[in-house]
């Protein structure tokens, strides 16, 4: 592997072994499509259609089903084909076939990667398919995203798979003990993962009868990636590295810029504060001047025993690294930071029940002292699902009086609760898989400026490097920028690159990273004022208490689609 490629490089993939080519050369130079201001269908015939006034109560059935433990286990040679069964699409499956390392021809070891599949709207060969991305989190309650599999696969007659990302969940390349260093080093890169879903979705065309490369076939169905937040980069990723074989991505919030380090590290938490601010106004200044007052009563403590049992944290639990009042004082506030930030993501649609707004309205309640707000902003976490399937240990914090710290720690050797990610790493091994790639090659660089309403604290390579060598040893060095040299994604346009539509909602802070304006005449973006984290990709899909903004990007998203698709078509047929 060259030195200036890093970890899990893709230096070509196996099913193209005897093309010569890297995949990022194989390109397929595509013609423009028209701006993304001609895809406006009338949202009336949109939220007229019959299924939309089932959609919701569907979508909330849909993802409050829990897999059966079932282990259905499938092949390349043997993936059953279920579009007549109607198939549960929230039922676990395995690929059997996946290759543990897809860039060592000598290892030919496979595993189990756990899957989900919808055919329920399939149409036939020549008809998409949906390939969701998993993310840096176990994929346990089936498929993700009703506005996929309860729209825009009926619309387009799509199939659907949805694939869970290598080292997250319980089945993973390396079973049965710990992967070492080394192998995570080679095996758990953005590459590696990548190279599973596209095996994995070649598998799946086979099932379905579709051509796997020949776009002139009439049995082609053509691939679109869906994703948010990190898998939202991986989609674009897709267009990028396997142009060949993917035909189009939508990606919503995702990070480009903050993975190829272009990103101010201030826009992160900048944005947090804006996005509070917006929800309840005064938030901001309550916060900034609380944690102010806390940080000096902290200072003032005649001990780090005292200054945790006046905020209200377990002293039982307390981390052992917290020895002294700067270190405590530091990582409360980290935590109080990312907190925030996992309100601020959730934050869509607009109310007072959201955890934000609630958020705001601690520290904005004057009768309580500062020390207090602090005590009372963590138990907002208690009961929270979203806060407990990222921290797995806070389940139990609603039988303690106070509130234990120590749930913000991944598993691993010297956990911190700042981590590699100063947006929150969560808990557990998922958190411990994440700590670990964002000290590798998925560098984001997130600071507090004196702008937001957390206290300052700059971020810097040297810190993270710190950091990192005493999570994983002298051997593991970040290389911030090995990434955007192997993937090339810092110019899209220079690639060749198209036909990728990027989505933000302006409330979340991941949009500060992403792409805000149209690229190309197809790499388009669509912003939404009130939206937050993927809003149009939410848990629970279309809805009657969507904004106007959010309802009108459904049919925007809808409309450019099928243009692209409706391209791709009258490409083969020329």
């Amino acid at each position: 592997m060259s030195n200036n490629t890093g970890y899990g490089a893709i230096e070509g993939h196996q099913d193209h072994a005897n093309d010569g080519d890297h995949p990022l050369q194989r390109r397929v130079q595509l013609p423009p499509s028209s701006s993304s201001n001609k895809y406006k269908l009338k949202i009336d015939d949109l939220f007229a259609r019959p299924w939309v006034k089932v959609l919701t109560t569907l979508a909330l059935i849909a993802t409050m089903v829990i897999s059966p433990n079932y282990h259905k286990s499938t092949s390349a040679r043997d993936l059953e084909t279920s579009s007549e069964e109607g198939h549960d699409e929230n039922q676990e499956l395995f690929y059997e076939d996946q290759l543990v390392n897809h860039f060592d021809k000598t290892d030919t070891s496979t595993w189990s990667n756990r899957y989900y599949k919808s055919t329920n709207y399939f149409e036939g060969p020549g008809h998409p398919i949906f390939l969701i991305v998993g993310g840096e989190g176990a994929l346990d309650h089936g498929m993700l995203y009703p506005f996929v599999t309860q729209h825009l696969a009926p619309h387009f007659g799509a199939a659907v798979i949805e694939v869970e990302h290598r080292f997250y969940g319980p089945y993973q390349p390396i079973m049965g003990r710990d992967a070492t260093v080394a192998e995570l080093v080679t095996l758990l890169t953005p590459q590696q993962a990548m190279a599973d879903m596209i095996q994995l979705a070649k598998a799946f065309k086979n099932e379905l009868g579709c051509s796997i490369y020949d776009r002139s076939s009439e049995n082609y169905c053509p691939i679109v990636t869906v994703g948010g937040s990190y898998p939202g980069f991986l989609s674009a990723m897709f267009r990028v590295a396997y142009p060949d074989f993917v035909d189009i991505s939508y990606a919503s919030s995702a990070p480009l810029k903050l993975y190829d380090q272009t990103t101010d590290q201030a826009a992160y938490y900048d944005i947090v504060t804006k996005a509070a601010e917006h929800t309840s106004e005064g938030c901001a200044d309550a916060v900034r001047s609380t944690l102010e007052e806390v940080k000096e009563l902290i200072a003032e403590a005649s001990s780090v025993k005292e200054a945790v049992v006046d905020t209200n944290m377990c002293l039982d639990t307390l981390p052992e690294y917290i020895t002294t009042l700067k270190t405590y004082s530091e990582d409360l506030m980290m935590a109080i930071a990312f907190s925030f930030a996992n309100y601020d993501m959730e934050a869509y649609p607009p109310s007072e029940e959201l955890g934000l707004y609630k958020a705001c309205q601690v520290f904005q309640n004057d009768s309580t002292s500062p020390m207090d707000k602090v005590a009372n902003f963590f138990r907002l976490m208690e009961g929270d699902v979203e806060e407990e399937e990222a921290y797995p240990d806070l389940a139990a914090e609603e039988s303690r009086d106070c509130f234990d710290l120590s749930i913000f720690l991944p598993d691993g050797n010297n956990p911190r609760i700042a981590t590699s990610d100063w947006s929150g790493s969560g808990g557990g091994n998922d958190g411990k898989m994440w700590d670990f790639q964002l000290c590798t090659t998925l560098v984001d660089p997130i600071g507090f400026s004196e702008e937001s309403m957390f206290p300052a604290r700059e971020w810097t390579y040297e810190e993270l490097t710190k950091y990192c060598q005493l999570r994983w040893g002298k051997e593991i060095t970040p290389t911030p920028f090995a990434l955007v040299t192997n993937l090339g994604f810092a110019d899209l346009v220079k690639t060749g690159t198209s036909r990728i539509l990027f989505t933000n909602g302006l409330q979340d802070m991941w949009s500060g990273g992403s792409y805000l304006e149209d690229v190309s005449d197809s790499i388009l973006a669509l912003n939404f004022e009130n939206g937050a984290h993927h809003s149009d990709l939410s848990h629970v899909g279309p809805s009657e208490n969507d904004t106007e903004d959010i309802r009108e990007g459904f049919v925007q998203v809808t409309g450019i689609l099928e243009t692209w698709l409706d391209e791709i078509k009258e490409e083969s047929e020329n």
